[in-house]
């Protein structure tokens, strides 16, 4: 059966956007340093810097600095989300994010 845009699974539109971000595993309290992919009021594709995966089911938080000078994040600023998948390539990783709550407020940052 060919797919169709009918069966689109995805239900916010992704917007390409290439901004510094960090991730946090809430599991283990590590901070990543990441880039932005493209981003929806549902989640986010991330390219993190570090090369051991995070894996499918495992509790995040994330920030996004919205402007070249915000270099601090604040704790109450991260999104909290869910890994949906993650796949590793050359000592950097690509992680699919989906947030708890869907985010509208960023799709108008």
């Amino acid at each position: 059966m060919p797919v169709t845009v009918d069966s689109e699974r995805r239900r916010d539109i992704r917007t390409p956007i290439d901004r510094a971000a960090k991730l946090r595993c809430v599991q283990t309290g590590k901070y990543y340093t990441a880039v932005t992919q493209d981003l929806s009021a549902g989640g986010a594709m991330l390219e993190v810097h570090h090369p051991s995966l995070l894996v499918s089911g495992q509790q995040v938080e994330i920030g996004i600095a919205w402007s070249n000078r915000q270099m601090l994040l604040a704790r109450d600023e991260l999104i909290p989300g869910m890994v949906t998948r993650s796949l590793g390539l050359g000592g950097k990783q690509h992680v699919a994010i989906q947030f708890q709550t869907r985010q509208m407020r960023l799709m108008t940052a």
